[in-house]
């Protein structure tokens, strides 16, 4: 089982852009993937799909249903199956699991939902070459789930001002499933890097030398990209971009690189074609 949680509680840090392509990557590398939305915002949601199509989410599978049919006398509905919430995207080999606003009742449940959010990923993992969880920009119960629901982790880091701030609490709060070896470390990622800007070059520096994150520093980094940030107005990953244009390119081409380098972090061959960068739609 190959369940990755992209995660990062400091919001801003594009750990969204970094799921949702990544996972395309995968899929574009012969993978089959299903993108997990474990954030109420469901901003991965809306990357991949229409959420006026969706009907069943998450959130239906996790959190508590009341039926209120009868005045003054709500009463439980049973959960949904994990199976009723898959969605095929545009995308051949990539599957997308959706959120919703209700999402955000998850830490008001009691503790037990955290197992049916594990139990529920768990069930369908077995499906897929790898599963991606975008996780909530927060470190609460929603945020834990989604660990325990996970055996790896990546973590996002934007080249902005104080990018290791909030990361050393992301850190305490992995410290004890790395302990136990329930998660491993897959590494951390640069986004959102300019190499025209001191401040991008000085935040990479600063990321090198921290001696939990450095070690594990993915050589790609990902650049600011406008493209990268109007791919979800079309429902796509940048990769199903069109016009290709050089900014498209660029971006492709990074997370391309990344989806490698994360193949080979989890022992995976790189299964390349004779076309780098296909763009396979259904």
């Amino acid at each position: 089982m190959r369940v990755i949680a992209v995660a990062n509680q400091k919001g801003g840090v594009g750990k969204t852009t970094i799921a949702v392509n990544l996972a395309a990557g995968l899929a574009n590398a012969k993978y089959s993937v299903c993108l997990v939305d474990c954030d109420p915002q469901a901003n991965a949601s809306t990357s991949l799909y229409n959420r006026e199509e969706i009907k069943t989410t998450l959130t239906e599978v996790v959190c508590t249903r009341w039926d209120h049919s009868i005045p003054g006398r709500p009463s439980k509905l049973p959960f949904l199956s994990i199976h009723d919430a898959i969605y095929e995207t545009e995308m051949d080999r990539l599957d997308l699991i959706p959120s919703s606003l209700g999402l955000a009742q998850f830490d008001r449940e009691p503790a037990t939902v955290i197992d049916r959010m594990v139990e529920a990923i768990h069930e369908i993992a077995p499906d897929y070459d790898v599963v991606i969880i975008d996780t909530p920009p927060n470190l609460g119960l929603l945020f834990t789930a989604a660990l325990k629901s996970a055996n790896h982790v990546l973590v996002p880091i934007a080249a902005q001002y104080l990018p290791l701030e909030g990361v050393g609490d992301l850190l305490l709060s992995l410290e004890e499933l790395l302990a136990r070896k329930k998660l491993t470390f897959l590494g951390s990622v640069i986004n959102q890097f300019d190499v025209r800007t001191t401040l991008s070059k000085e935040a990479l520096m600063k990321v090198k030398k921290d001696n939990v994150l450095g070690p594990c520093l993915f050589a790609t980094m990902v650049s600011t990209n406008t493209k990268l940030a109007e791919a979800p107005a079309f429902h796509v990953p940048i990769n199903l971009m069109d016009p290709v244009t050089p900014g498209v390119t660029r971006a492709m081409q990074q997370f391309e690189e990344l989806t490698f380098e994360v193949l080979d972090r989890l022992h995976l061959p790189q299964l390349k074609t004779e076309a780098p960068l296909l763009r396979e739609v259904k």
